[in-house]
């Protein structure tokens, strides 16, 4: 597993902060990740397995403990793929945002001025994709379509779905 994909999920990241500090058992790691992240003793063990199949945690067992820390392995397995990360943008072609200029030594570009920077802007709305923001289908309220009687509605309902024959019904109704 790469190094990125144990560190992914936020409920890892707060382990090997714990860990961090030293060696800990998986009771006292559940007892302080549990109530944070509202997960059972099961999930913290199921995070514990996988930290520990990426080679990030090492565990011990003392008789009926297990006691987790982290592996020296781990932390060279990120500091590696960080390494990487920052060789291959050492290298990169294109737009470089902390000099202001393209990165390509055979290209002379002009210099623009940057678009200056106006705080972090709305924050994300949960729950709001797929919903209409818009609701221009007639641009006033003359090019609506006249409203119909609510009896017509019924009679076109009930026609489609032949439950009832409102027929003689509704003619009966006209005539009184």
């Amino acid at each position: 597993m790469h190094p990125f994909e144990a560190l992914a999920e936020p409920v890892r990241r707060r382990i090997i902060e714990i860990l961090a500090s030293g060696e800990h058992t998986s009771g006292q790691l559940a007892d302080v990740v549990g109530p944070e992240f509202r997960i059972s003793r099961t999930a913290v063990s199921k995070h514990l397995r996988l930290l520990r199949d990426a080679k990030c945690v090492d565990v011990r067992a003392e008789e009926n403990w297990r006691w987790y820390r982290l592996s020296s392995e781990g932390l060279e397995a990120l500091e590696s793929a960080v390494a990487d990360i920052r060789q291959r943008y050492a290298g990169a072609i294109g737009w470089d945002a902390d000099a202001g200029t393209k990165r390509d030594p055979l290209a002379r570009t002009p210099r623009y001025p940057s678009v200056p920077f106006r705080g972090p802007g709305r924050a994300p709305r949960r729950g709001r994709r797929g919903r209409q923001t818009t609701f221009a289908q007639w641009a006033s309220p003359d090019d609506l379509p006249p409203p119909r009687p609510i009896i017509d509605w019924v009679y076109e309902w009930h026609r489609e779905h032949d439950e009832i024959a409102l027929d003689g019904d509704i003619e009966d109704a006209q005539d009184a």
